[in-house]
């Protein structure tokens, strides 16, 4: 789709409004999309579906299943295209930086680059970054079963008229 003076742009150009209003129509496909696997398991279940009570055999439960299912897919991928043409459109204007592995599909990491020339915008590079809240929380539950422990072991201490009702084996 190159337009005739051969500038290798597509025919199209579309403003930041353009891509805005694009996005938007992805966000709601996501919703779209959870919703049909919310149908999907809907399905696999035994529960009965709101657009016909009275129809729960296996077929049915298969029917809708398949149903689910292709509609998941379908919006998948097209979620997908459309999600890769907003991201080439950013490498296009120099706001990515692009990556080898976009285009070709092959998984960040699998060729061995460089370590230094992370996405930032991938969010296992961000999750990385700071890792402490497991830790804290971790650190906050040791304390509070340490905490716990002492008051069983010193059944006189302070803390004995808050567990009045507590049994300990």
């Amino acid at each position: 789709m190159a337009d005739s003076k051969g500038s290798g742009k597509p025919d199209p150009i579309f403003t930041p409004a353009d891509r805005i209003r694009q996005l938007n129509e992805v966000d709601k496909d996501v919703a779209r999309l959870i919703h049909s696997a919310g149908l999907a398991i809907q399905a696999l279940t035994n529960a009965r579906s709101g657009d016909s009570p009275g129809d729960n055999t296996l077929d049915s439960h298969k029917a809708r299943f398949k149903e689910a299912t292709s509609q998941y897919f379908a919006l998948l991928s097209s979620i997908d295209v459309r999600l890769r043409r907003q991201v080439y459109a950013l490498e296009e204007a120099s706001i990515l930086a692009p990556d080898a592995t976009s285009r070709t599909g092959d998984l960040p990491g699998a060729s061995g680059g460089a370590a230094g020339a992370a996405n930032p915008l991938d969010v296992s590079w961000l999750n990385s970054r700071k890792d402490t809240v497991g830790k804290d929380k971790e650190a906050e539950l040791w304390a509070a079963a340490r905490g716990f422990v002492e008051q069983i072991s010193n059944p006189g201490m302070k803390g004995e008229s808050s567990h009045e009702g507590m049994e300990v084996d």
